[in-house]
This record gives C-alpha cells, structure tokens and sequence, in this order.
C-alpha cells in the first residue's frame, strides 16, 4: 500500500539515497504525529524546518495525515519567497495507521518563466526601435541621394553661368575694341569728331567695367562651385554611413529575431517543466 513503511527512522535513513538519485532539486521533510524529524533541503529550495519543529495543524501536511489522503498543492512565492509545488503524504504502519507523514517540495521555475518573458518583450521592443532606426538611415540615406542630385544640378548650372559670363566677356572685349577703333577715328576726324569721342570713351568704359563685372561674377561662381563639390563629397559621405548604418542595423534586428525567437521556444520549455 501506497506509504506504509516499517518505521519512520528506517524512511529516514533513505532518504539521502532518495534525493541523489532523483534528478531534481527537492527537499524533503518527515513527521511524525506532532513534529519535524528530519529535513533535508534541496540546493535551491530550503523551507528552514528545523528538526523538533512542530507542526501547523493548518499545513498540507497535517492536513494530509488527519485525512490519511495525498495532498499537491503549488505553493505560491508569498509565502517562501519563491514558488514551489509541495507534496504530502501521510505514512502507515503495517496496520494500515497513521504514523507520520513526508513532504516533498520541488521548486517552480517561475522566476525562470518570468525573466524569459521579460526577455522576449524587451527583444520585441529593441526590435521595434531598430526597426524605426533603419527607416531613419533609409531616409537619410534616399535624402542625401536627392541632395546629390540637387547639388549635381547646381554644379551644371554655375557651368553654364561660365558659358554665359564667358560670352559677356567676349562682347565686351569687342565693344572695347569697337570703342578704340571709334576714338582713334574721332581723332583723325579732329574737332568734328570731338562729339563722336566722348561717345567712344564711354563705350569703352562701359566694356572695362563689364569685363571687371564677369571677372567678379566668374570668381564668385567658381567659389560656389569649389563649395558645390564640397557639399557632394560630404553628402555622399553621409549618404554612404546611412546606407552603412541601415544595413548593420537590419543585422542586429535579424539576431535579435533569432534571439526572440529561441527565448519564445525556451519559454514554452520551461511551461512544461
């Protein structure tokens, strides 16, 4: 019959033996009518019963006895500190009496499940934010193409003002020489010629000026330029880190995925324990 035993001293001394061959943390406690004869606490698991310590009429274990039936309850962590499932069951003579009971306690791997479940919401919510950061570095990088682009088309265009600075300043080279060719013929002409004169001098000031003026424009233009072409290389530059960033990120997310992943299957092993 299911707890008859012939003694609870010969119990007592098995249960060492008991506790090394089963593959499990446990404690082990033994009674008798009135109180702890023996305890033997698990590496983990230790309900601090000292030997002579009397019984609480209210606890599974005299519970069990009084009924003379097994009890299994899961000790929830308020009382202990932790989580356990405890297993009484009262002990018979060879008369089929009541003489003692044992309690067996194995420790709940609650904490375990917890921590695994905190782990794997917080892998959810790294891979959210890596998520949001790799569209960000996609979008910096997709801007800084445009930039790119913008600033290519800004470089055509100081080129093309070099075109048309270029062509100013071959118009006024010729209305220079146009001017030059009309003084020295005001000159020949002498003072009827002195009208025709002021007009060719002021043409030909007109021309220094506006050869002064394209000298001054193609200088600035072939500033923005130079700065045009800075801006690219560090455009690129930042376009090239934000492709850079994307990709490493897409790489973290696809082991914290991994990770996920394994802690789920981890948590659902634990469950079953």
């Amino acid at each position: 019959m299911i707890g008859q035993i012939d003694s609870l001293d010969s119990l007592v001394k098995l249960i060492p033996i008991y506790k090394s061959a089963i593959p499990a943390d446990l404690s082990i406690a033994v009674c008798d009518l009135e109180k702890f004869i023996a305890y033997y606490p698990g590496e983990e698991i230790n309900l601090d019963i000292k030997v002579g310590q009397r019984i609480n009429p209210e606890e599974p274990l005299a519970v069990a006895m009084r009924q003379n039936n097994r009890l299994q309850a899961d000790v929830p962590a308020e009382f202990y500190g932790f989580e356990f499932v405890g297993t009484a069951l009262p002990l018979l003579d060879d008369r089929n009496k009541v003489i003692g009971g044992i309690a067996i306690q194995i420790r709940k791997q609650s904490e375990l499940r917890t921590n695994i479940e905190q782990m794997a919401l917080s892998l959810s919510k790294a891979k959210l934010q890596i998520g949001t950061v790799v569209e960000g570095s996609q979008s910096l990088a997709h801007l800084s193409q445009e930039l790119i682009s913008q600033s290519e088309q800004a470089g055509k265009n100081v080129k093309e003002t070099d075109l048309v600075l270029s062509m100013i300043k071959k118009v006024a080279d010729q209305t220079n020489l146009l001017g030059l060719n009309a003084a020295i013929e005001a000159a020949r002409a002498g003072e009827k010629g002195k009208g025709f004169e002021v007009v060719a001098n002021e043409i030909r000031k007109f021309s220094k000026e506006t050869v002064a003026s394209t000298q001054k424009v193609s200088e600035i233009t072939a500033q923005i330029q130079k700065v045009t072409k800075q801006m690219e290389s560090s455009i690129e530059k930042i376009a090239t880190v934000g492709n850079e960033q994307a990709e490493s990120m897409q790489q973290i997310a696809s082991l914290i995925e991994g990770i996920e992943q394994f802690s789920n299957e981890l948590s659902e092993f634990v469950h079953k324990l």
